[in-house]
């Protein structure tokens, strides 16, 4: 029986890593969406200046005032209508849009299939490499631990305008699958990155330090073990506490994401 109590206890303490890796990932989700807001603007105000793609530009903010309005119908047939207007920057924006939509709606394939025709409508790594960041976001719940990394790593690479994001990304995917020593090394490895934004510092260090606590070391197979912990329990003592109702991952990724994987 108390064996049976050990394994729920560590089980608990495993699910608050896992809703605490739950919140970081939509965050750094959010940060990426932020920049294709930024990127968005910086070329709208290019259009503005003269720019060939106007038909895109207005297409594109008639999207983002109807996403105000929240109006997204309307917002998504404005997309497509900037896909339509052959400017390659503009196309990469309205089809992340439409992805975030999909993403909503808990279609994570075509999500992730919108974000990588948006990473090939451009050139520009600015966007591209949003477009691959979030497919690997959406794609760290459900998608294979090899995709995720074949997708993050070239964005790793010294230069791209993401990378101290998709390193972080990167250390959480493997985390997520069991390979703690590489995360631990990927995660130090960022700590000592001197350009490195605070708040993504304080999260590696965060990260680091549940690691070396042991608390992160259980996260593969988390809600297989809960399940069988509480099975037991339940089976051999009323009483026994029990892991929460709603399992670990349940909800799907942001829209800002991916998981957003």
């Amino acid at each position: 029986m108390s064996d049976v109590f050990e394994e729920v206890e560590e089980n608990l303490r495993s699910e608050r890593w896992k809703h605490l890796f739950q919140r970081w990932w939509p965050a750094a989700a959010a940060i990426a969406g932020v920049a294709v807001l930024v990127v968005g603007g910086i070329w709208f105000l290019d259009a503005r200046k003269g720019w060939s793609g106007a038909e895109a530009s207005q297409a594109y903010q008639r999207g983002l005032d109807a996403l105000q309005a929240e109006d997204q119908s309307a917002a998504e047939a404005a997309f497509v209508e900037v896909e339509g207007a052959g400017n390659g920057p503009y196309r990469a924006l309205a089809l992340m849009q439409r992805a975030a939509f999909r993403l909503e709606r808990g279609e994570t394939a075509e999500a992730v299939a919108l974000f990588d025709q948006a990473s090939e409508a451009t050139n520009q790594p600015l966007i591209s490499d949003i477009a691959q960041l979030k497919a690997a976001w959406a794609l760290m719940d459900s998608g294979s631990l090899e995709d995720v990394t074949a997708r993050l790593s070239p964005l790793t690479e010294e230069g791209r305008p993401f990378r101290f994001e998709a390193q972080e990304a990167l250390a959480l995917a493997r985390l997520q699958h069991g390979q703690t020593d590489a995360a631990r090394q990927q995660l130090q490895a960022l700590t000592l990155e001197l350009e490195l934004p605070d708040s993504l510092r304080q999260r590696a260090q965060i990260t680091l330090g549940l690691i070396e606590s042991g608390t992160a070391a259980s996260i593969p197979g988390i809600i297989e073990a809960a399940g069988r912990a509480a099975d037991q329990a339940e089976a051999e003592a009323a009483a026994a506490p029990r892991p929460g109702a709603t399992a670990p991952g349940a909800q799907a990724p942001a829209a800002g994401a991916a998981t957003d994987h």
